[in-house]
């Protein structure tokens, strides 16, 4: 080897070159790697790889006679990519590198071009120091290891990979790209989306190099990306950093879906466009930053706030979407006809407060404008406290929080107090002295409503209380607690019977064949998904005289569900499940939403209705359901005959059913 690199150096002067004689491609290739085919050979055969008479008999094909050792090995099947990339770096003591877990630097990546490592069936890893790593497939060729050299202008360490692996890894980098221009070159930039100037910053961004973020593609980029997620009705938009590529994704109807990929390189300078947009420090790489967009598209105002957060592979960005859509009206929320006239009615009350709950992504805030818009008159004053202002409203007065400036929910509120409003919308509820002024609000003569971030109805109650609201407030002020929770409608146009899973049907208690269900196939119109649009399912809490009491010495939410259940309050699941019944939506939808507690819910054996455990009787159709002795009131069960807690007996010694004749020393409740 040093023999043949030696005779490189010497007879490559200027002069000798000139003299030489143009050499076909074939015999050139052969010549370089002479001594290197025999130390490869000689090293298998040492090593055990290949035996020696099945290296001479591949030499005496005539096809294998004029290429490279290692091309020949591979064309014919005698030793696999793998076998081959182990034995060439155990020769050489290089690393064997794995591609799928390696990150392609695209600064290295640029120093050789496609048309470099496709030539050299190589990939560049990184810079480290003032050295190329590359993976190369035949780190045995001394002339490419030269000429990649050249191209890279320093030094190369060369490591192991397969062809397959650097093959695919180069249509993954490269092919991206050659994707994404073609992508872009078909998509007409949006002319409808206008960016808004916003105030400048308070505090100036330190001056580096922003020409990146204003090339072409990743203007357009950065645009098409907003206006198609106003397009699908995207609630977020988000931005995710990966390894080699940067996945783009959309939550449409409250389900991330896959928009697409992006080239890595292009993922630095469409991060830096969205925070110059958002007024954010684009040289502070380390920590989250928040900001705010302000575009208009289609002649609408569309709010979006931006949030960065720093990752293992870079920032990643979301992108939240507010004012997308027109503000509904409450007969398009997906009120049952039972649950319309309650709201309706508690609406129009002088005063008193309405609690809308739920987690975050449940419609609260829609709702909550959708009331505001049902109220909105020229005789009513209506003042909002919000954060942010997600849907601006004609003849409303709304205000935007900024606990920066000292304008908090509970100082805002306090002035709003002194505005003379009729109706006061506030945000959401999250400590004790925004509670306290809001209640003391709803009970002087004001409608209060309000959000708070809980699993049920019951459950805010017990928030308000782990809060220190006083249990006198609480049923003073509260007009109605209503808890939601929104699902995905099954598409109309593709709708079809459809027979849920022996499993679900388990779980839920059903008997298959009791109801008829329904499910998308997926068509045009849902981008295949099977759902279109979303509906609201609503527990609704009035406060009733027997509430108010066990509220009053704090019942635990066992108690004050068995008390609601009894007036008739609907709950989520009963709500869920009936618009699952009407082919609104599926089983698994419904599942995915509403949080079910297999060991408290049952179904009544008459009316098949979801009913607590601890019921004992159904408030649906009063169908009797646990038994009670008559001298200490434990429960008892139909086939005992007699109670074992005080012995009592029937005047029978006979063996009788509770179900069919009762002693008189026991009653049905």
């Amino acid at each position: 080897m040093s023999d043949y690199r030696k005779g490189r150096k010497h007879g490559d002067s200027e002069a000798h070159r000139s003299n030489t004689p143009k050499r076909t491609a074939a015999g050139d290739a052969c010549k370089r790697t002479r001594v290197a085919d025999e130390r490869l050979a000689a090293f298998l055969v040492k090593s055990g790889v290949l035996t020696a008479s099945a290296m001479e008999a591949m030499g005496r094909q005539p096809e294998y006679q004029k290429v490279a050792l290692f091309d020949g090995l591979l064309a014919s099947g005698t030793l696999s990519e793998e076998a081959l990339a182990d034995a060439v770096g155990g020769m050489l003591e290089l690393p064997r590198l794995s591609l799928s877990t390696v990150s392609l630097d695209p600064e290295a990546m640029n120093l050789l071009g496609e048309k470099g490592c496709r030539k050299y069936v190589c990939v560049a890893l990184r810079i480290e120091g003032k050295a190329l790593v590359v993976a190369i497939a035949n780190p045995a060729d001394y002339e490419a290891i030269r000429d990649i050299e050249f191209i890279a202008g320093m030094p190369v360490r060369p490591a192991v990979a397969t062809r397959t692996e650097i093959g695919e890894a180069l249509e993954q980098f490269f092919g991206t790209e050659d994707r994404l221009q073609d992508f872009l070159a078909n998509v007409a930039s949006p002319s409808q989306l206008l960016y808004v100037a916003q105030e400048k910053a308070e505090a100036e961004s330190e001056q580096i190099d922003l020409e990146a973020a204003d090339l072409p593609p990743v203007v357009k980029m950065c645009n098409v990306l907003i206006s198609d997620g106003i397009k699908n009705q995207a609630s977020d938009i988000h931005i995710e950093p990966a390894v080699n590529f940067v996945q783009v994704r959309m939550r449409v109807d409250g389900v991330l879906r896959e928009y697409m990929q992006i080239p890595k390189w292009l993922q630095s300078p469409l991060v830096s466009r969205l925070k110059i947009l958002s007024k954010l420090d684009i040289a502070e790489r380390r920590v989250p930053q928040d900001g705010r967009i302000k575009v208009n598209f289609l002649h609408r105002s569309v709010d979006l706030r931006v949030s960065t957060l720093p990752t293992h592979f870079g920032e990643k960005v979301v992108l939240r979407i507010l004012g997308n859509t027109d503000v509904p009206s409450l007969q398009s929320l997906g009120f049952a006809e039972s649950q319309l006239p309650i709201m309706e009615s508690v609406l129009h009350q002088p005063q008193g407060m309405i609690l809308v709950t739920g987690p975050t992504g449940a419609g609260k805030s829609t709702t909550l404008y959708s009331m505001v818009m049902a109220l909105r008159s020229p005789q009513v004053n209506i003042i909002t406290v919000e954060d942010p202002i997600e849907y601006q409203l004609p003849g409303i007065n709304q205000v935007q929080v900024n606990p920066k400036a000292g304008l908090t929910f509970a100082s805002c509120l306090r002035s709003i107090l002194r505005q003379d409003p009729d109706v006061i919308l506030l945000g959401e509820i999250r400590d004790l002295e925004t509670a306290e002024i809001a209640f003391q609000a709803a009970m002087t003569g004001h409608l209060v409503l309000s959000t708070l971030h809980t699993n049920s109805s019951l459950a805010t109650v017990a928030r308000l209380l782990d809060l220190g609201v006083d249990p006198q407030l609480i049923t003073s002020a509260v007009s109605m607690i209503q808890a939601q929770r929104l699902v995905r409608q099954t598409c109309a146009r593709c709708k079809t019977p459809h027979s849920p899973p022996a499993r679900l049907l388990e779980r839920l208690r059903i008997q298959e064949g009791d109801f008829v269900f329904h499910q998308g196939q997926g068509c045009a119109a849902c981008a295949m998904t099977g759902f279109s649009g979303r509906l609201g399912v609503y527990e609704m809490l009035r406060m009733t005289p027997s509430l108010k009491e066990l509220i009053h010495r704090k019942a635990g939410e066992g108690e004050l569900r068995k008390a609601a259940g009894m007036t008739g309050t609907r709950f989520l699941l009963d709500d869920a499940m009936e618009k699952a019944r009407q082919g609104l939506t599926t089983l698994e939808e419904v599942l995915r939403v509403v949080q079910l507690q297999e060991d408290e819910i049952t179904r009544c054996p008459e009316c098949n209705a979801f009913i607590n455990l601890d019921f004992s009787s159904c408030p649906y159709c009063l169908t009797t359901l646990r038994h009670l002795c008559t001298q200490c009131g434990e429960e008892l069960k139909p086939e005992w005959l007699l109670c074992p807690y005080c012995n009592t007996r029937p005047p029978s010694d006979k063996p009788r059913s509770l179900q069919a004749t009762a002693p008189s020393n026991f009653r049905v409740v």
